[in-house]
């Protein structure tokens, strides 16, 4: 059996399929990429709000990269509960870190929401 790209584990945005001039956001576990004036100009441009909808969709979905926090305190707190201090001192700090990725895949991710947010508000006052 081959080894699974990031493709495979985190799916390709739907948003691409539908060919609307919507910039590629990538695959990450880390969160999407930094949004360009250039991505910005793609979004606005973008006449497409089923491909609008997805992209903010898409870009919503890296909420969820919240759970490795919610693993890491399970985890720090199991550690504690058997007396394994330094353990959970360890994935105490260890949690600090993903909670710190993750706010910053949130920041990211809301920025290109809010660009289709603002599209799709704009082609809803145009109809």
């Amino acid at each position: 059996m081959g080894r699974r790209s990031s493709a495979d584990m985190w799916g390709r945005p739907l948003y691409l399929e539908r060919r609307a001039g919507l910039p590629d956001m990538g695959v990450s576990a880390s969160g999407p990429p930094p949004l360009t004036g250039a991505a910005v100009d793609a979004i606005f441009a973008c006449d497409d709000p089923k491909a609008l909808a997805e992209l903010k969709a898409y870009a919503h979905s890296y909420l969820g990269t919240g759970g490795a926090v919610v693993g890491g305190l399970a985890l720090t707190a199991f550690w504690a509960v058997l007396g394994r201090r330094g353990l959970a001192a360890a994935t105490a700090l260890g949690t600090g870190a993903a909670g710190l990725a993750v706010m910053e895949a949130r920041r990211l991710s809301r920025q290109w929401e809010a660009a289709a947010d603002a599209r799709l508000a704009q082609l809803g006052s145009s109809t």
